[in-house]
């Protein structure tokens, strides 16, 4: 797909704003996340690596710096068990997860509520010979009937809703009894955040000592750590959570576990390669995500 054709499906987002029947602030949020995610995730890295269009061979190039910058997804998304499951996954990207889901399932859904990673993630689905069943919308107000997927995949999307317990609800509503949901999240214990924020860290450490729970909305300024476009615009919300109360939200649930994962070489570790620190114990105890695995 040309460049000019994703300028052209942005405009197309534009013209056409994402209305739900819920609160105007919601409704808001929804419209600007529309609008700062319909620049792919990942086009930092898309532009430093020469990749300009989605011809297999660029796309090729963005997917083994992927897996090769997060060697453990294999280990935390079970590609190799989704067989003949009903797959959906929430928050697309550059959709490098998004294919490797649809290689492999029985059937693919994807959910964006930006149209660039739904155009994307179609393009690659008609290169593979798949149906492309990739669609715009909220996970907030997902347009899925209830026990329709046997497993969800949302990486690094549901902080960015505004109501991430919501989104956690609204997968146990689309997941079939026995279905698995896999999240990853950031950490608000994470070394960066200790570092960066560390009263607002502290603040929130101790009133969960005192039985609070739920996700921790972060500054501007530090959103623009962890997410910003091209043009240096900061993603519109992000939040942070710990593995208490993503535990919390996911109490309907009949199982959950969570790891912590990935790491930078900031403060502590400037003296360290990424890939070393990756083989140690540091991004199980301060690392920047939680990914969650959550069974109906």
């Amino acid at each position: 797909m040309s460049a000019n054709a994703f300028d052209a499906r942005r405009q197309l987002t534009r013209q056409q704003p994402i209305c739900h029947p819920r609160s105007m602030s919601v409704a808001a949020l929804d419209e600007k996340n529309a609008r700062f995610w319909d620049e792919l995730c990942g086009s930092e890295m898309a532009k430093q690596l020469g990749v300009t269009d989605s011809s297999q061979a660029s796309l090729k190039r963005f997917d083994d710096w992927f897996f090769g910058h997060y060697p453990y997804l294999p280990l935390l998304i079970p590609f190799h068990e989704v067989g003949d499951k009903d797959v959906l996954e929430i928050g697309l990207g550059y959709g490098t997860v998004a294919q490797r889901l649809a290689e492999r399932s029985g059937t693919y859904t994807g959910l964006d509520i930006a149209l660039g990673p739904v155009a994307m993630a179609n393009d690659r689905l008609r290169q593979i010979g798949r149906d492309q069943t990739a669609q715009q919308g909220s996970v907030l107000s997902a347009p899925f009937p209830d026990d329709r997927f046997d497993m969800i995949v949302t990486i690094g999307c549901l902080h960015h809703t505004g109501d991430l317990a919501k989104g956690i609800d609204e997968c146990y509503r689309m997941l079939r009894p026995g279905g698995r949901l896999i999240v990853m999240v950031y950490n608000a214990y994470s070394f960066r955040r200790w570092h960066d924020a560390p009263r607002a860290t502290a603040g929130l450490w101790l009133s969960e000592r005192f039985g609070h729970r739920g996700a921790f909305d972060t500054r501007p300024k530090d959103r623009g750590i962890y997410d910003a476009n091209l043009a240096g615009e900061v993603a519109p919300h992000l939040d942070v959570v710990s593995v208490t109360s993503l535990r919390h939200m996911c109490r309907r649930f009949g199982s959950f576990k969570a790891i912590r994962q990935n790491i930078t070489t900031d403060w502590p570790f400037q003296r360290r390669t990424r890939n070393d620190l990756l083989l140690t114990c540091w991004p199980r105890i301060g690392g920047l995500d939680i990914y969650m695995t959550a069974v109906k």
